[in-house]
């Protein structure tokens, strides 16, 4: 897994200089993303420490595909790295990706950066983007789709009729959606109350002891049941189910908690 201290590198960063890229180009890809994810970096689930993790899975299953040639690998782990910068979104906020492309289309440093990797590997910042556009994510099935569909409209723009794009950005968003899961059961209770208090953050009238409880169940239930799953090694299978079992109980725990809270209420 990526980035566990603010000193270790990133697996992912090791894994893009196997493939072929140069170590100054590494140490600037993991300067700007570091200074570009604002807020309280242990108390939310956006972190620089979230997208090492899936950069960092990305890298991991890439790297059991020999037959994916380096420079697609790249260019989906690149995407993969940047896909929540948004550094003007208000600290402690959830990022959004057509913030991170516009970002992405007008920041100099960020604009210099894709020009370098593609003109060594050959795929432009249009296609970074796009596949970007295949991590957003909504819980509300309208949105969802007219998420894929913007995306589908990207991919044909960006990579014309190549059979594969599809395919891989529905496996980038599978990623980006369980990296967090495959983490020990604490650190994953610790990324979902991070998630909690982003919500709390741009909804004041989010309930996170409601809310909080359905939204994992339902988005634990679907990333265990999406045929994606069983591509991950059986180790990281085992991990998810590890977490998802602490999160059950954590709920359990705290539903018996406010019950004894309102029995003793009514004592009073």
């Amino acid at each position: 897994m990526g980035g566990r201290t603010a000193r270790s590198e990133p697996a992912f960063l090791a894994e893009l200089r196997a493939l072929g890229a140069p170590p100054a180009l590494t140490v600037r890809l993991r300067a700007f993303l570091r200074a570009l994810h604002p807020g309280a970096q242990e108390r939310i689930y956006h972190s620089y420490a979230h997208t090492c993790e899936v950069a960092g899975l990305t890298a991991r299953m890439l790297k059991s595909w020999p037959r994916v040639p380096p420079d697609r690998k790249i260019l989906l782990i690149l995407a993969s790295a940047l896909h929540d910068v948004d550094p003007r979104r208000t600290p402690n906020t959830a990022p959004r990706v057509p913030s991170t492309l516009r970002h992405l289309a007008s920041d100099r440093t960020a604009r210099r950066l894709l020009r370098d990797f593609g003109a060594r590997f050959g795929f432009t910042a249009a296609q970074v983007s796009a596949l970007i556009m295949a991590t957003d994510y909504s819980p509300r099935p309208s949105e969802m789709r007219r998420k894929r569909a913007e995306f589908a409209r990207a991919r044909r723009a960006a990579f014309g009729r190549d059979p594969w794009i599809g395919e891989w950005g529905r496996r980038l968003a599978f990623w980006d959606q369980i990296a967090t899961y495959l983490r020990p059961p604490a650190d994953a209770r610790k990324r979902v109350a991070g998630l909690a208090r982003e919500l709390r953050a741009e909804q004041p009238d989010f309930r996170p002891e409601k809310g909080m409880r359905e939204m994992s169940r339902r988005f634990l239930a679907n990333l265990r049941r999406d045929p994606l799953f069983l591509y991950l090694p059986l180790e990281d299978r085992r991990r998810f189910d590890a977490a998802a079992a602490e999160l059950t109980r954590a709920r359990r725990r705290a539903r018996a908690h406010r019950a004894r809270s309102r029995v003793r209420a009514r004592a009073k």
